[in-house]
């Protein structure tokens, strides 16, 4: 019953990072493309910008791990990266299709967010 406790707190932790996390994301994605920023720089910048805010968050607040700096710091690196290339690429390609901007980026941090928790909760921050 307990772990079950601590897993609901930790998602709910979770989740509102997550939705300061995007704000701060789509903010700044919002107003690099009002200043006519490139597509790709924009969602690279908001995107840098938005998960070093989500790192220390979570790592401190929301799992509240102990895990070493290091391990935590590049095992999040590499999901970041992977993170990155994923939502470029897909944002690319949905405005491609006909997507607005605005509603590509928001179905790829959809998507992104169910992996995290479980990422974030069993390798990153265990």
């Amino acid at each position: 019953m307990m772990k079950e406790h601590n897993i609901q707190r930790q998602f709910t932790r979770y989740l509102l990072v997550g939705i300061s996390s995007a704000t701060i994301e789509l903010l700044i994605f919002y107003f690099l493309r009002i200043l006519a920023l490139n597509l790709t720089l924009s969602n690279i910048l908001a995107v840098i910008i938005a998960t070093l805010f989500n790192f220390f968050v979570n790592r401190g607040w929301s799992f509240a791990t102990s895990s070493k700096l290091n391990r935590s710091s590049i095992l999040y690196l590499t999901l970041f990266l992977l993170n990155l290339a994923f939502s470029t690429n897909a944002i690319r390609l949905m405005v491609r299709s006909g997507f607005v901007e605005v509603v590509a980026k928001l179905l790829t941090m959809v998507l992104i967010t169910m992996w995290n928790f479980v990422l974030y909760r069993k390798v990153i921050f265990k």
